[in-house]
């Protein structure tokens, strides 16, 4: 890593992510100037960035201390159906148990930590197997047989539970079991998306994208639109670039709307859509194309038509693995309606994000970067910003206080 990798003095990182830190992973005097107030604000600094230090901290405070997204809860309908999953770097076992309960556990058999399933991965069975020593559990996590002990083992045994709920269709996890209620951190986004049905809502296309660079050059990029005209030219043909409004928001999410440019009718690389809208949607909302980031790992963008989700899994200072979906209504994909529309204009927006967020990462890795102003109108990321300042300071987990009133929204 060329950039610098320190922590406030007296740090103490541990290898894991966990563990007595001794302090915040940044000083005071570096978060300073990123707590002023907006028109006054700078970035942060690149040690943010990549350190590694910095990113082993916050894969502790912020993702295994709290609830993170983990995908469509559609992917685990049927019984018995299991997966592997990843929360920065622990694992997670998720299990439809016979009763169509959604079960997760951690991903370790009780005799030796091998993994009941590889991350990644999904498989159906009648029990949870561990293809090491041959262990059996049943789908509710007891254990069920231990092969060659006899008797068996007189202690709990049974596969270590992880705490989960599910939210319109995204299931969350909180492996520390001490977050607060998922409710409060959703706070009244259930509301703002509420005439989108998302929990009704089918994934028509997937897409993973490996990205080399932090995941919070990720969430700043999507939090503002100063870069559209410059870096999207397709979508700034058909969405506005300026003149909307951020969303007072509850609860750990910001967000806020763009509208449609009046030649567009959807987003898409031609402004043509199938003219369905959601029938909740009023006729100004029916014009918008709505920004929303639950933090820390998932963005939901709505249009008038369909729904596309990013997905961020943390996986180094400078990587991060992207998971995008499309979703769309029953009623289009009952028409038959092809989502190719939606798909090949985010996969062209997409492409373009990353490429400029791993020239962001060279460039503050490579030594001498200074963290410049934020603009007026970069309200939205300045919120942000603050959040991870504050949790630096404080020791985490991000704030849930609701962002200010502002100018310009996400894009």
């Amino acid at each position: 890593m060329d950039g610098p990798d320190r922590t406030a003095a007296g740090a103490r990182a541990t290898p894991d992510g966990s563990g007595d830190w001794g302090g915040p992973p940044l000083p005071p005097d570096e978060l300073a100037a990123t707590l002023l107030p907006p028109g006054r604000a700078r970035g942060l600094p690149a040690v943010a960035y990549t350190s590694d230090r910095v990113f082993a901290w916050e894969r502790d405070r912020f993702w295994r201390r709290d609830w993170v997204c983990l995908g469509r809860d559609a992917t685990l309908a049927e019984s018995g159906v299991q997966a592997g999953l990843d929360v920065a770097g622990a694992g997670v076992l998720a299990v439809r148990d016979a009763t169509g309960r959604l079960r997760t556990f951690r991903n370790a058999c009780r005799h030796r930590g091998h993994e009941l399933v590889a991350r990644g991965c999904a498989v159906r069975r009648s029990t949870i197997w561990c293809a090491y020593h041959a262990w059996v559990y049943r789908l509710d996590g007891s254990l069920r047989k231990a092969p060659r002990f006899d008797p068996p083992p007189d202690t709990d045994l049974d596969l270590l539970p992880v705490r989960s709920a599910q939210w319109q269709g995204w299931l969350f996890v909180d492996l520390s079991g001490n977050a607060p209620p998922l409710a409060d951190v959703i706070g009244d986004l259930d509301a703002a998306l509420a005439a989108y049905r998302p929990g009704e809502l089918r994934v028509v296309a997937s897409e993973e994208y490996d990205v080399a660079a932090n995941w919070k050059l990720i969430v700043e990029n999507y939090l503002e639109c100063y870069h559209c005209p410059s870096t999207h030219p397709e979508l700034s043909r058909v969405q506005r670039t300026e003149g909307g409004e951020s969303f007072p928001a509850t609860g750990r999410w910001l967000g806020g709307h763009l509208d449609l440019r009046n030649s567009a009718t959807s987003m898409s690389l031609d402004g043509a859509g199938p003219g369905w809208t959601f029938p909740g949607l009023d006729e100004d909302q029916a014009r918008q194309v709505r920004y929303h980031l639950l933090l820390p790992n998932l963005f939901i963008t709505a249009t008038h038509d369909y729904l596309v989700t990013h997905r961020l899994v943390p996986v180094a200072a400078d990587r991060t693995r992207v998971e995008c979906e499309w979703l769309f209504p029953a009623e289009l994909v009952v028409a038959d309606v092809d989502p190719g529309y939606a798909v090949e204009f985010w996969r062209t927006t997409n492409r373009q994000d990353w490429a400029a967020c791993e020239s962001v990462q060279r460039g503050v890795s490579g030594g001498g970067y200074r963290p410049g102003p934020l603009a007026p109108h970069e309200d939205l990321l300045h919120a942000f910003l603050v959040r991870l300042a504050a949790a630096y300071q404080s020791g985490g987990p991000l704030s849930s206080t609701g962002s200010a009133a502002s100018t310009e929204p996400a894009r």
